[in-house]
């Protein structure tokens, strides 16, 4: 497991998941004791990591590039392979009183929720469990 703190407070976590016994070939075991209980947690189907995020605010899912002055919490760019399809700024999170919300800051290729293509500028209810799909990356999103 890597650690890394980020401004704001915020610590990403990211960290392979275990796949679960023979019987069930092509699932996957999520440990209940990686889902943080004051945070949200992007399981990134590809690579079978995940990244936990724990937000005192608002923040970003995109791609770090080294002239910005600020960088993504949920960044991308650090998984190689689909960054080019994510944009800097692609979505925000919204932390809710129970839960969160996610808004598709026109980004170029677009967010996808559970198959549906997210509007930008409006701000969807997630749900523990929803896929997310930025750009070309596929990610669970899981929180208490």
């Amino acid at each position: 497991m890597s650690e890394k703190k980020i401004n704001r407070g915020i610590v990403t976590k990211t960290f392979t998941l275990a796949q679960q016994h023979a019987s069930n070939p092509g699932k996957l075991s999520i440990d209940e004791s990686l889902i943080p209980a004051d945070g949200i947690t992007f399981y990134v189907m590809r690579l079978s990591k995940v990244i936990v995020i724990h937000p005192q605010g608002d923040f970003f899912i995109g791609r770090n590039v080294e002239e910005e002055f600020w960088n993504p919490q949920v960044n991308l760019a650090e998984l190689d392979g689909f960054a080019d399809s994510v944009s800097r700024r692609h979505a925000m999170v919204h932390p809710l009183q129970h839960g969160y919300e996610i808004t598709d800051l026109f980004s170029k290729n677009g967010t996808m929720l559970d198959d549906r293509r997210l509007v930008p500028n409006i701000a969807y209810r997630l749900v523990s469990g929803m896929q997310l799909i930025i750009g070309r990356e596929q990610l669970m999103v899981i929180f208490r």
